[in-house]
């Protein structure tokens, strides 16, 4: 999920056309790891972390498909004017946020739950 929302960030910062067949590719892998994350969780503690994946993915898609409709409509200048201006919006900041605590989380190998990923 960060390659694809890494990606397509720095695509829309740098004026580089993107196109919903484009950012597939990344829309696909991390769809795949969440469905491989899905079939590996046993426990009440997996499933709860995949509850907190899965929304970060949902919210990582959404976020894509904004940047994509304002591709479209030629209103995506005002992020290549600002190296903060997508960072700053709030659905980004949650996913920066949740991201962040998922990394720390996950490498524990001990749930925990934090309102960024709600």
């Amino acid at each position: 999920m960060r390659e694809w929302a890494s990606t397509t960030a720095n695509a829309i910062q740098n004026g580089y056309p993107i196109t919903e067949s484009w950012v597939a590719d990344y829309r696909a892998k991390a769809a795949t790891s969440l469905s491989k994350a899905s079939a590996t969780a046993s426990t009440e503690e997996d499933h709860s972390a995949l509850a907190l994946l899965t929304t970060e993915f949902q919210n990582v898609e959404t976020w894509n498909n904004d940047l994509l409709e304002a591709r479209k409509n030629m209103d995506t200048a005002k992020y290549s004017m600002s190296s903060d201006a997508l960072r700053n919006e709030p659905l980004s900041q949650k996913i920066i946020n949740c991201g962040h605590f998922l990394v720390t989380m996950l490498g524990s190998g001990e749930f925990k739950d934090d309102l960024s990923c709600h």
